[in-house]
């Protein structure tokens, strides 16, 4: 539909050219009226319409400075001149500007109606015609810059076909991906997708590139860069990821940008719950992320399982897949560095525990289930899922009460350097208070119980003839040797050598 503007001082005459016209019929829709030559100058600038019908003698600007000056900034659509016979001279030296015909009044119907379709019939073609120049610019600007981002030879490729200034710039091209658009056809629906979210702007070209989307940015901020792309992932659906390739200060170089971009899809796996991602993004969220997980260390996973901490057992796995993202793998290598380590942690955790099989998911179905995960944070979401479920198993196989649960953490993990304070720690309990509830229930303090299960471990490793005493009092928990052997001879009434004879003379 075509619009047109009337322009004329007299209200009944404004009436009746919006009456005795089928408007629409002919494919025009009146978009507005002008009540005087000043008024119809700024409806013309404001509402852009193809065809203006307009009295050459209003109040205010004269009709053929109403012409003029449209024109002179700008404004190329049609004009018919509406003119008496006092004026009839002067309307005909408007031709001159442009202007496409005049009637006279009395107006006649038919005569505007047949005029008005021709002149119809011509603004469409010129419309089609600027279309296909339009469209035809455009193919030859994104093979353009398919050739310099796919780095073809300098000699096949036209500058002159980007229409701008090539030097003196900086560029950087973005890349989408979603895994829904997949071949040539849906791709040129992502295309289009990304082209309405975007909007017109100017120096912003978007182009498809193999199976990618991609933007080229030409002399964008960073931030303007980065407020762009945050309202297309904000518009577009949840599998969608882009990446940012490096600055390039020549368009010459735009290829590396790409390349840096497209090395960073690899790392989709890795990042995709963060959307969009550049190195610097990247480099950002790696900082961060190693002062939020600093204080949890991954070699006490078991024991969270063991204590039933949640969110320690959670935030250790978060650890672990950061872990992974700074080593930078794959997404086949994370999963098998990821379904090994916790497959066996999950397999010592259910045997210590004596836990029923039928209680648990079968390892075989984990595994499965595992390999379906199409992100590194889902793959770890699922697996902290998997150990809050058997750490909910073991907490219940612990019931008796916490006192049961702190002596077989210490019967567990004795050769550590625990102490009172950690245990109070572990176990969200005063330390002074725990010392005394510990003694009153096993009738010995900590630290002669412990001394206790050290030594009774010991002996049964100096039963083995391969291990020297300073090999056993490492492995029980004694880092010094003479503290060693003073503790054994108080429990065992014998040095540890003399009771590591007295068993091979038996």
């Amino acid at each position: 539909m075509l619009n047109v503007l009337i322009i004329d001082d007299e209200p009944s005459v404004r009436a009746g050219l919006k009456k005795i016209i089928k408007w629409e019929q002919h494919g025009f829709s009146v978009c507005g009226e002008g009540i005087d030559g000043d008024d119809g100058y700024n409806k013309i600038m404001k509402l852009k319409p193809d065809l203006v019908l307009m009295d050459i003698n209003m109040p205010g600007m004269f009709g053929i400075d109403v012409i003029k000056k449209s024109q002179e900034n700008g404004f190329n659509g049609k004009f018919i001149i509406i003119t008496g016979y006092s004026d009839f001279q002067y309307a005909k030296s408007a031709i001159t500007y442009g202007v496409k015909a005049y009637i006279l009044k009395p107006i006649d119907e038919d005569e505007l109606t047949e005029l008005i379709v021709s002149l119809g019939e011509e603004i469409n073609r010129e419309k089609d015609s600027e279309k296909n120049v339009a469209v035809s610019k455009k193919y030859l600007r994104e093979l353009t810059f398919k050739q310099l981002i796919l780095g073809e030879s300098k000699e096949k490729i036209d500058l002159g076909n980007l229409e701008f200034d090539t030097d003196n710039l900086k560029v950087e091209v973005a890349l989408v991906s979603n895994s829904k658009y997949n071949n040539n056809a849906e791709m040129y629906k992502l295309e289009k997708m990304v082209s309405e979210q975007v909007g017109m702007i100017e120096n912003l070209h978007i182009l498809i590139l193999e199976n990618f989307i991609a933007l080229v940015f030409i002399n964008f901020s960073m931030s303007h860069i980065m407020k762009t792309l945050n309202k297309l992932e904000e518009k577009l659906d949840k599998k969608t990821f882009i990446t940012l390739g490096k600055e390039e200060m020549s368009l010459e170089k735009v290829q590396y940008s790409y390349l840096d971009a497209k090395e960073l899809m690899k790392k989709k796996f890795l990042f995709f719950e963060y959307r969009i991602i550049s190195k610097e993004i990247i480099e950002k969220i790696m900082k961060e992320s190693l002062k939020e997980y600093e204080d949890i260390e991954l070699n006490n996973l078991y024991s969270y399982v063991e204590i039933n901490d949640i969110e320690k057992l959670v935030k250790c796995f978060l650890k672990f897949a950061n872990n992974l993202r700074r080593e930078g793998y794959s997404e086949e290598k994370v999963k098998i560095v990821a379904i090994n380590k916790a497959l066996e942690l999950r397999e010592k955790i259910i045997n210590d525990y004596n836990i029923k099989k039928e209680e648990i998911t079968d390892s075989n179905e984990v595994m499965e289930e595992f390999y379906t995960k199409t992100s590194l944070n889902e793959t770890i979401d699922y697996l902290a899922e998997q150990f809050i479920n058997l750490s909910e198993k073991v907490s219940n196989i612990s019931t008796d009460s916490t006192m049961k649960r702190i002596i077989n953490y210490i019967n567990k993990n004795y050769y550590n350097d625990l102490k009172l304070e950690l245990l109070a720690q572990i176990f969200n309990y005063n330390s002074a208070y725990l010392g005394k509830a510990f003694k009153n229930y096993v009738g010995e303090n900590f630290n002669t119980y412990l001394d206790k299960v050290r030594i009774e471990k010991a002996k049964v490793l100096l039963m083995e003839d391969k291990l020297k005493v300073y090999q056993v009092s490492e492995k029980v928990g004694y880092k010094n040797i003479d503290y060693f052997h003073g503790k054994f001879k108080k429990y065992v009434g014998t040095s540890p050598l003399n009771y590591k004879k007295q068993l091979e003379n038996k």
